[in-house]
């Protein structure tokens, strides 16, 4: 892939980027032209994956996802032709792989869309820290943030982890706004009233994936650990039931202190950039229903507990999954964060439209099945899940 590894800042202000490059790369490149877009808050994630399954981040609100950013792609379809995909060219491919990407070929380029930086590219970053009993103080302070609808420029994290010393287990809450310090302080004293620990600091948006809760998100980039992910979508977050997964989280980590690295994540964004779109706009299908991405990530270099964490964290999954606690009608999952034992609607959408429409493009780019590897899209619709 290191062929592949570039990013390279154009004229107009778009980006080109190769399918080797991970956001520290393309942050970088962009932040330093005064430019931004939407990235996960992950430095070491790939960019064109991101892209492929939808793109979420914390410029959501202000922008869309990065998938929504994308002009154009060049792709190696099965037989080694190679076309470019976008607006104007293959248009049906250009819609898939912006949401469903990795099912009809080899994304080897792409062009994204820019926009001026915000506040100049300074962030305002606070990192706070909670004793277990504060959870339900913190949940209720994000859903009143979140009604009736969160602000486009602000992003939450919330991550259930534990002390690696204690096993105890702890909360810790990032704040981030790319905005002025007083403004971004009065989303952050919210919760900090009642933290145990508070930092805060103003930061240029190329370093904020180093320093926005970095024993989290910076903790998951080194390789060895074995990751097992599960996820669900939901509209508001529920203290009962984020209380019962707290204590039962405890439970399994002290009977399975192997896997203390393993945690409970919500990440809450903006909304309006990506409702801004329509809803065929791409092949991504939530753009009313993408509130909380709730994560209930396995970490650990023992593989004795393996079986164990992946049982523990199906359960949450399907718990949180259910449409009484997600608030959703049915299960939605975030195709990126996915598992990959979940129904294919679940990710792609439960439309029929969609379904034809998807399976249309497997049928015609990919006739071979070569691209079955990762949530594969079905040829026929009697095959959708």
């Amino acid at each position: 892939m290191e062929n592949f590894n570039y990013v390279t800042m154009n004229s107009d202000f778009s980006v080109t980027v190769g399918t080797g490059a991970k956001f520290s790369n393309f942050v970088e490149v962009i932040g330093n032209a005064g430019r931004e877009l939407t990235v996960g808050a992950c430095p070491c994630v790939g960019v064109m994956g991101a892209m492929l399954g939808g793109g979420l981040g914390r410029f959501q609100g202000l922008h869309g996802l990065t998938s929504d950013a994308t002009r154009s792609a060049r792709v190696a379809l099965w037989n080694g032709t190679i076309v470019e995909a976008s607006a104007d060219t293959n248009q049906d491919l250009f819609w898939g792989l912006r949401g469903a990407g990795q099912n009809f070929g080899i994304v080897f380029e792409a062009v994204f869309e820019t926009y001026p930086a915000t506040n100049g590219g300074q962030q305002y970053s606070s990192d706070m820290t909670f004793s277990a009993d504060r959870l339900e103080d913190v949940i209720s302070v994000t859903n009143r943030l979140l009604t009736p609808e969160l602000d486009p420029t602000l992003s939450i994290a919330i991550a259930i982890a534990s002390n690696p010393e204690t096993l105890e287990p702890v909360i810790l809450v990032n704040v981030v706004y790319p905005g002025p310090e007083s403004e971004g302080q009065k989303y952050a004293r919210l919760y900090s009233n009642f933290s145990d620990t508070m930092t805060e600091q103003m930061t240029p948006w190329t370093n904020l994936g180093n320093v926005a809760l970095p024993s989290v998100v910076i903790g998951g980039c080194p390789t060895g650990n074995r990751h097992n992910q599960y996820s669900v979508l939901t509209r508001t977050l529920k203290s009962r039931d984020f209380r019962q997964a707290l204590d039962s989280y405890s439970a399994f980590i002290r009977e399975h202190p192997a896997a203390s690295s393993s945690v409970i994540f919500v990440e809450t964004f903006g909304q309006a950039g990506i409702k801004a779109y329509p809803e065929d706009f791409s092949a991504f299908p939530h753009r009313k229903r993408f509130n909380n991405a709730v994560v209930f990530s396995m970490t650990y270099t023992d593989d004795s507990v393996a079986e164990d964490a992946d049982a523990w964290a199906l359960q949450w999954r399907d718990h949180f999954a259910q449409p009484k606690v997600s608030g959703y009608g049915r299960m939605v999952i975030y195709q990126n964060y996915a598992h990959d034992d979940e129904p294919l609607s679940a990710l792609y959408g439960y439309e029929r439209w969609r379904h034809e429409r998807l399976s249309a493009l497997k049928r015609k780019y990919d006739p071979k099945g070569l691209f079955n590897g990762y949530h594969a899209v079905p040829a026929n619709l009697a095959d959708w899940s």
